[in-house]
């Protein structure tokens, strides 16, 4: 195992990759002709350094962020890059990736290479048949992380499961000797596993990389700005993408996962992925003690907001508020203190004040 301290926004630069290529033509978002200047006119209470508002502008540079960007309409009405960060640079998603993964999920049983999310996992992965208990796993556990697989996700614990997935070398060695911690639809249990079981299971029904089923199904389709890449453990024929986590893309690429969910997963007249899977992952399924917040790898916001998100280690988000058609973008690193609850408060500030 390779470890390298505390994960930074500069990691993918160490480790192995595989490219998503892009395709044209680009799809952008449109640009306002008016100057709303909501960096000056939106105040949000920084508790975490004094106890008054302070500038949209002000608060992103206090909290570390390098790209902000909200949009509405399909129109950006606000960007913010710090820190030498541009509208051109990569930005990692940590488990920002993991939304990704269940959408291709979604895709695959849509196509017909799944053909539920009730099955069980070991029907596409033979090589866990004789691990005992593994057999009454199904997909669905792996997307509400409700599997039982025994997994320590201490992301800043170097002997953690967690770090050891992140910086290790040979995942596809230790998938194979992971053991239970109960049965599944016992507790809900967020692990980085579930979600490389599920790129796994992708790898297996199309015969390639979940990378080239990303490109294909969502990088080439969505009109992308520019080609992505995804994290590999390792440089040989034994890679295998770090699929719960590590996908690296320009921010505004991000965005466009939240404009293909905001509109039931059909894009400018092409349904990507079906709609009853846009709706289902983003409301509550408390079944199967899943919890009533998460869901297909999304997060779920109040129930009186409609909002949804997909989020990552130091505040990486990707939230989406339906009632208002917004988009808001954020990307930081190396922050540790600040708990989701917290931004989630935050955006719905901001939002308040559009």
């Amino acid at each position: 195992m390779r470890y390298g301290g505390i994960p930074s926004q500069s990691d993918y630069k160490h480790f192995p990759q595989r490219i998503v290529n892009n395709q044209g033509p680009v799809y952008n978002f449109y640009k306002s002709n008016k100057e709303y200047q909501l960096g000056t006119k939106i105040g949000v209470i920084n508790r975490d350094f004094n106890s008054t508002n302070v500038s949209l502008d002000s608060f992103t540079t206090l909290h570390k962020t390098i790209t902000f960007l909200i949009i509405r309409n399909d129109t950006i009405v606000y960007e913010k890059y710090n820190k030498g960060y541009t509208s051109n640079s990569f930005v990692s998603s940590f488990s920002m990736a993991k939304p990704f993964v269940s959408t291709l999920i979604g895709i695959a049983i849509d196509e017909g290479k799944i053909k539920s999310e009730n099955d069980f996992i070991v029907d596409y992965l033979p090589e866990f048949k004789d691990k005992i208990g593994w057999e009454k796993i199904t997909i669905k556990n792996l997307l509400q992380h409700t599997s039982g697989i025994r997994f320590t996700d201490r992301e800043l614990d170097p002997a953690s499961d967690n770090a050891e997935f992140y910086w290790g070398d040979n995942l596809r060695e230790r998938m194979l000797h992971l053991t239970l911690e109960c049965p599944p639809n016992t507790k809900f249990r967020y692990s980085s596993e579930n979600t490389l079981l599920l790129g796994y299971i992708i790898e297996k029904v199309t015969g390639g990389t979940i990378s080239k089923y990303l490109e294909d199904k969502i990088w080439k389709p969505l009109g992308m700005e520019a080609p992505a890449a995804w994290s590999l453990d390792r440089k040989d024929a034994k890679a295998i993408e770090k699929s719960f986590c590590c996908l690296q893309a320009r921010a505004i690429d991000f965005a466009k996962l939240g404009r293909l969910y905001l509109n039931g997963g059909n894009w400018n007249g092409k349904q990507i992925v079906s709609e009853k899977w846009v709706e289902y992952s983003t409301h509550s399924d408390p079944s199967g003690n899943n919890k009533h917040f998460y869901n297909n790898n999304w997060g779920i916001g109040p129930f009186k907001y409609g909002s949804y998100f997909a989020v990552g280690l130091f505040g990486q988000y990707l939230y989406m508020y339906p009632e208002k058609n917004i988009i808001i973008v954020r990307f930081g690193d190396t922050q540790t203190s600040y708990h989701p609850n917290y931004w989630q408060e935050v955006f719905l500030q901001i939002i308040d004040q559009m």
